[in-house]
């Protein structure tokens, strides 16, 4: 996957006022995206919010959606920081609660940090576009794989086929709750999302210690 962090899109790579111009598109774009639904954005809106013209943004981005697509690449390089920071997750088993709740948490804030280009890149690729959904398998493999090692390690003998298919319905319920968080009211009292988390973290723990 070509990550275009330091290049136009035709490949071309960046000085530091270009890397720096990218830079201001994305930011400005993210900014935005505080106030105003991803489908409501233009090439106009994002030019002016990063205070340069229309045309340089086609510099950098064929149009709107792939200024989306760039966020999500920045998400996922931070969700591959957070792997790589922790290599020891899950593999001692007098730690799994302390490490699940961790990876919760530290997934949790990743995800806060981009979430809005991540929802958008989930709903597209529900919605059948492959590159985004190239980009979300991308993103979630590297952390399916390390679940998957810490269920093989707690069950040994298990299948490995087995081992995969669980630990992609516990990726699947962190994610899931990571995107909803963000719908829960805030006056809701039964429903904090600092439980919420602690109550994923306590599901994986428990499964991967064979506690009930």
């Amino acid at each position: 996957m070509q990550l275009r962090t330091d290049q136009s899109k035709d490949g071309a790579i960046l000085g530091r006022k270009g890397t720096e111009t990218r830079a201001r598109l994305l930011a400005a774009t993210r900014t935005l995206l505080e106030t105003l639904s991803p489908f409501n954005l233009t090439v106009a809106a994002i030019a002016k919010a990063a205070k340069t013209a229309p045309a340089t943004l086609y510099v950098y981005f064929d149009d709107v959606q792939d200024v989306f697509y760039a966020l999500n690449i920045e998400a996922q390089q931070d969700f591959e920081a957070m792997t790589g920071n922790h290599p020891e997750w899950f593999s001692d088993p007098a730690r799994i609660e302390a490490d699940a709740q961790q990876f919760v948490d530290e997934f949790n804030r990743v995800w806060d940090r981009h979430h809005h280009a991540l929802q958008y890149r989930n709903l597209e690729s529900d919605r059948g576009d492959t590159r985004f959904l190239e980009l979300r398998t991308a993103n979630a493999l590297p952390l399916i794989d390390r679940l998957a090692h810490a269920v093989r390690v707690a069950k040994p003998g298990i299948a490995n086929r087995e081992a995969y298919a669980d630990a992609i319905v516990l990726f699947s319920g962190v994610e899931r709750m990571a995107a909803t968080r963000h719908q829960i009211p805030a006056n809701q009292p039964r429903l904090p999302a600092d439980e919420l988390s602690a109550a994923q973290a306590r599901v994986i723990a428990r499964y991967l210690s064979g506690e009930r």
